[in-house]
C-alpha cells in the first residue's frame, strides 16, 4: 500500500510541476524577430516601441534584425528568417506575409531651383535629374523614377539620372550638373526637409499629374499629394497642393504567425505610438490598414480581427483544450478517488485482521499448555503492535478504533502473563518427584 501512496505523491508532484512549467511559459514574453533597414527612422521606431513594451511589461518583445536596405528586409521575411518585417510597398512585397500596420506614407518629391518652368513631370524629357540616394534606398528610388518615366513613353536615356548624395546636392544644383532633384520619403522627415532646403529658393515643386494612372497599374503605389505649405516658409513651400506618386511603408507579419499574436502586436503598437513618438517622431504616422477583403495588399487576419473587434475571447480560443483538459482531469480525479478508496478499504481490512489475530492470541494464551507456546504468542502480539502503530499502509485510526486495538493487545498480554503465572506455580509431575528422592 505504501507503493500506492508513493505513486499518488509522484503523480501529484508531476501535475504540479507541469502546471508550474506551463504557467512559466504562458507568462513568458513572446520574442519576435523583426527585419528593418538599418539606421532609418523605422529602425529607431522599433527600438523605441520595444523599450515601451519592456516598461509596460507587455507580452511581446522585438528582436531587431537590421538589414542593409529595404529590399533585404523584404527578402528576410520571404526566406522565413524573421517573423515581421518593415517593407516598402513599391518594392516586391513578400508573398508569405501580410500587413499588420501602415507605418507611414512616402511621397515622391520632385523639385527644381527657383526660376525653373516645369508644369509637369512630362516636361523633364532631356533634362538631368539628381536622384538622392541613401544607403538603404538608392536602388529602390532609381527603380521608382524609371517607373514614372515609363508612364510618359520617354525613349531610353531621355532623362539623365544622376546619383547624388544629400551633402552634394546644393553644389550639384549650383554648378548646373543637374536640373531637378528627385527624392522619396515622408514629407515631414528631416531627410526630405534638408533636400528641399538645399534647393535655391523659392524651390519649384514639379507635380506628377498622372499619379493616379500610375498607381492603378502598380498596386504597390498610390496617388498622393504634397499639401500646400508642407515644408513651411513664407511664401509657402509649395505654394499650392502638388499631385505626386507615393508608396506605403508597412509592418508585415508572416502568414503562419498566430492570429492572436499579430492582433496583440497591432494593439500594443497603436497603444504605445504616442509614447514612442517622443524619441521617434515617425510614430505619429502609424495608422491602421484597411480590412476590406478585396484589398490588393491584404491585412493579416490577426490584425484585421483586432481592428474590426472580432478577436476571439480566451474561452473561444482555447475551448477545445479546456474541454479536453476537463475530461482528462475528471478521469484523473476519478482514478485517484478509486485508488484512494481501495487503499482505505484495504487498510481497514488489515485493521480488522489484526484485531482478529489479537483476540485469537488472547484466547490461545489462556489455553496454552507450556511456556514455549506462551513465548511464541508473545512474539506474535508484539508483531501485531508493531504493524498497527508503524505500518504506513494503514489508514489513520480514529479514537474508538485505536482504543479497541489497544485494549485487545493489552488483554492478550494479560492473558499470556496470567497463564505464565499459572504454569509457573503448577506442582512438578510424579516422575520428577521419584527422580528427586533417588
Amino acid at each position: 500500500m505504501r507503493r500506492y501512496y508513493s505513486l499518488i505523491l509522484a503523480a501529484s508532484a508531476a501535475l504540479i510541476g507541469l502546471g508550474v512549467v506551463g504557467f512559466y511559459f504562458y507568462e513568458r514574453p513572446t520574442t519576435l524577430r523583426v527585419a528593418v533597414p538599418k539606421n532609418t527612422e523605422f529602425h529607431k521606431l522599433l527600438l523605441a516601441l520595444n523599450q515601451e513594451f519592456v516598461h509596460s511589461h507587455a507580452d511581446i518583445r522585438f528582436k531587431i534584425v537590421p538589414t542593409p536596405d529595404e529590399r533585404s528586409a523584404a527578402k528576410a521575411i520571404e526566406d522565413e528568417h524573421v517573423d515581421l518585417s518593415v517593407v516598402r510597398s513599391d518594392i516586391s512585397m513578400p508573398t508569405n506575409a501580410q500587413t499588420a500596420l501602415i507605418l507611414g506614407h512616402f511621397s515622391a518629391v520632385v523639385v527644381a531651383p527657383a526660376g525653373a518652368r516645369f508644369a509637369n513631370f512630362s516636361e523633364l524629357g532631356g533634362k538631368k535629374i539628381g536622384v538622392v540616394e541613401t544607403e538603404q534606398s538608392g536602388e529602390a528610388n532609381r527603380n521608382l523614377l524609371a517607373t514614372i518615366e515609363s508612364q510618359y513613353s520617354f525613349p531610353p536615356e531621355a532623362i539623365a539620372k544622376i546619383a547624388v548624395s544629400p551633402n552634394d546636392l546644393a553644389k550639384s544644383l549650383t554648378n548646373g550638373e543637374i536640373d531637378a532633384v528627385f527624392a522619396f520619403g515622408l514629407f515631414d522627415s528631416p531627410h526630405i526637409a534638408d533636400i528641399v532646403g538645399s534647393v535655391a529658393g523659392p524651390p519649384v515643386f514639379i507635380p506628377i499629374r498622372e499619379a493616379k494612372a500610375i498607381a492603378e497599374k502598380l498596386p504597390g503605389l498610390e496617388e498622393n499629394e504634397i499639401l500646400r505649405g508642407a515644408f513651411g516658409g513664407s511664401p509657402s513651400r509649395p505654394a499650392e497642393t502638388i499631385e505626386t506618386i507615393g508608396a506605403t511603408v508597412r509592418l508585415v507579419a508572416e502568414n503562419d504567425l498566430d492570429n492572436s499574436t499579430v492582433g496583440e502586436i497591432t494593439r500594443l503598437i497603436l497603444a504605445n505610438r504616442a509614447a514612442a513618438a517622443a524619441s521617434a517622431p515617425v510614430a505619429n504616422h502609424i495608422e491602421a490598414p484597411s480590412t476590406d477583403k478585396g484589398e490588393v495588399l491584404p491585412t493579416h487576419p490577426g490584425a484585421a480581427a483586432f481592428l474590426d473587434g472580432e478577436e476571439e475571447s480566451f474561452f473561444e480560443k482555447y475551448s477545445d483544450l479546456i474541454y479536453i483538459g476537463a475530461m482528462v482531469g475528471s478521469i484523473l480525479v476519478s482514478g485517484f478517488a478509486t485508488l484512494a478508496s481501495r487503499m482505505a478499504v484495504s487498510g481497514y481490512a488489515r485493521f480488522d485482521r489484526l484485531m482478529e489475530e489479537a483476540l485469537t492470541i488472547m484466547k490461545a494464551g489462556r489455553e496454552a499448555a507450556d511456556l514455549d507456546t506462551l513465548a511464541k504468542l508473545e512474539i506474535q502480539i508484539d508483531s501485531i503492535l508493531t504493524q498497527s502503530l508503524a505500518a504506513g499502509e494503514m489508514p489513520k485510526l480514529d479514537g474508538h478504533q485505536l482504543a479497541a486495538l489497544t485494549l485487545a493487545v493489552q488483554q492478550a498480554r494479560l492473558a499470556i502473563a496470567d497463564r505464565r503465572s499459572e504454569l509457573s506455580l503448577r506442582p512438578s509431575s510424579p516422575t520428577n518427584n521419584i527422580h528427586s528422592i533417588r
